[in-house]
This record gives C-alpha cells, sequence and structure tokens, in this order.
C-alpha cells in the first residue's frame, strides 16, 4: 500500500508541552518547533505502516496554535509548517481553568477565561471580530499587525484551514454555524457524535477527521458509535480516520480494521488512512497514493493490510527502507 498518512497526532512532541497555556488565543505559534523525528511514538507509528502524520497543537486552548504535516522518517521531514490552525470547542479549553467565583482571588495565570462552552464560543467569536475590526482599520498594513491577529486573518481570508475540535453533537453543529459566520474553511475534527447530527454535517460539506474507532470513552463525555464512519461514508461525506493524538488508540491501520468491523468497506477504510487525509491536508501531490513523481513512501504487508493478524514488514520513507 502507499504509507499510510496519519491525519491527527501527537507524534514526536515532548508530553504535556503542546499547549501554551499563558494564554488562550495563541493562533501564530507552531507546533513544527517541538517536532522530534527520532522521538519513540515516531519510530512506532513507522513500524505500524505510518509514514506522513499531521501534528498539532494541543486542546487546552481556544486557538492553539499551527499543525504542521511531517515525514516519520528522513533528514527533512517537513511537508508543511503551517498547516490548519487548531480552534477547539467544548469544555476543553475551559478544563484546569479557576473561576473566580468558585476559588476567590486569582493567584497565577491558570485564573483565567474562558471556564465553559459559553465563554469559548464567545472567545472564539471575539478573536475573530477583532481580526475582522483591524482588518478594516489598517488595509494595506496587516504585516503591522500582531502575529496572532495576522494568523486569524489568513483563516478568515481562506488562506489557511481551521482545524476544529468538536466532539459532541452541539459542538459539532456549534462548529457549523461559526464557518457560516465568518466565511472560514473548516475541516471536522473528532466528530464523535456525528451520528446524531448527520443531516448537518452532510449539508455542510465539510471534511471530516473521525476521531479513533477503538477508543470508548472521550474526553468530552461524548459517546461514540462503532458504525459512526460507516454512516458518513454512505452520506458521501470526504472521511478519513486519524489515531486522535491519543496514547490509548491502536496503531492507525488497526483503527481503520475497526472502522470496517462497524460496517466501513475495506476500500473506503484504506482510502481513510492513505489518499483522503493526505488529499484534506493539500499534500497528495506527494504523499497518500503510489504514483509516478510522488514520494516513494511504501509499506509491504505479511497479508492484507486490514487484517487483524497482518504486519508492516517493510516501510520505505523516500524512497529509503527504514
Amino acid at each position: 500500500t502507499p504509507g499510510l498518512v496519519d491525519a491527527n497526532t501527537a507524534l514526536g512532541l515532548p508530553s504535556a508541552q503542546e499547549n501554551e497555556q499563558s494564554n488562550e488565543i495563541t493562533p501564530h505559534l507552531q507546533i513544527i518547533d517541538l517536532y522530534d523525528v527520532e522521538a519513540q511514538n515516531v519510530a512506532h507509528a513507522r513500524r505500524n505502516g505510518v509514514t506522513t502524520a499531521y501534528i498539532t497543537p494541543g486542546e487546552l486552548n481556544v486557538f492553539g496554535g499551527l499543525g504542521a504535516v511531517v515525514k516519520t522518517a528522513g533528514e527533512s521531514p517537513v511537508l508543511a509548517r503551517e498547516n490548519g490552525l487548531r480552534m477547539t470547542l467544548g469544555n476543553m479549553p475551559g478544563q484546569g481553568n479557576a473561576p473566580f467565583r468558585t476559588y476567590g482571588k486569582p493567584v497565577g495565570m491558570y485564573f483565567r477565561r474562558p471556564s465553559n462552552r459559553m465563554g469559548v464560543i464567545w472567545e472564539i467569536r471575539k478573536a475573530f471580530y477583532d481580526a475582522i475590526e483591524a482588518r478594516e482599520t489598517a488595509p494595506g498594513q496587516v504585516q503591522q499587525l500582531s502575529a496572532a491577529t495576522q494568523t486569524l486573518i489568513r483563516a478568515l481570508d481562506k488562506d489557511l484551514i481551521v482545524r476544529t475540535s468538536a466532539r459532541a453533537d452541539q459542538d459539532i453543529r456549534t462548529a457549523i454555524r461559526l464557518a457560516q459566520e465568518f466565511g472560514i474553511n473548516l475541516v471536522l475534527d473528532h466528530v464523535t457524535e456525528a451520528y446524531a447530527c448527520l443531516d448537518d454535517v452532510v449539508a455542510a460539506g465539510f471534511p471530516v477527521l473521525l476521531t479513533a474507532p477503538t477508543l470508548e470513552d472521550d474526553p468530552e463525555g461524548a459517546t461514540p458509535h462503532l458504525d459512526t464512519a460507516r454512516l458518513l461514508a454512505a452520506r458521501g461525506v470526504t472521511l478519513a480516520i486519524q489515531s486522535g493524538a491519543d496514547p490509548r488508540a491502536e496503531p492507525l491501520v488497526r483503527e481503520a480494521a475497526f472502522a470496517v468491523r462497524g460496517g466501513l468497506s475495506r476500500e473506503a477504510a484504506l482510502a481513510a488512512i492513505t489518499s483522503v487525509p493526505a488529499k484534506i491536508l493539500g499534500v497528495d501531490d506527494r504523499v497518500g497514493s503510489i504514483a509516478p513523481g510522488k514520494d516513494a513512501d511504501v509499506v509491504v504487508w505479511s497479508g492484507h493490510p486490514l487484517g487483524l493478524g497482518s504486519r508492516a514488514e517493510h516501510v520505505f520513507v523516500n524512497g529509503v527502507e527504514r
């Protein structure tokens, strides 16, 4: 098969350092500055057939920063340094924050806003409206604005895709409404409860990166269903399967196998971990399929890659066996 493409990971990132918690709005920070291609979890993913990965800022900020697309081996592993702006809906940006009325006088930077879903949504709107105002009051002078504001303007101008973490059905619907309100290009990340708002997801037309099918619980309390991938694919949604930056997830190829168990076809499952995520990430000119002129990222399996007894016997990245 082509080398696998995992569209949402924390590979090669130092533990607990993917969130810059001094502020809840940090759209300009670049996760690529943390990437270590020699990290053990990168090698583990590569041994299981992953040759390209999206690394993402964490989800404790409303805007966490810019993701990147990387190879899992090689001297020049970076495919895209600034690929997608991480925006998080739900309660995760409020986890760890301490409301003033509950705990009294602030004693540190963790006494900050937001502390619930309402606050998260307002912070998103405020950040975008402030960026719109800055762009309108300084025409032709965008380069003089702050790095954070410039990044938000790029998203508003559709020069930058917004990667939105949304697990619960109400957060998925909110993400779609925000995209319509601000005219941004969106990729829906996780969408654990997409089955509960399927018509909305289909009508919106945004690509979906489905959370790891083997995970039986969710940090937002959302309820996963094993057949969600099948339901999305049957309605024509552009669907990729991810490991979700979750250490509890199985290797990516196993997650695809579990989606097959839930009713997704083998062909769609393989595409969901190769060609489809490559296209969503905008790197399908180099990876995601085997074709002349593309990077020679190839995996040789002991059997059908989605067979539970199969393993990757040979993994080639850029034509070199790793």
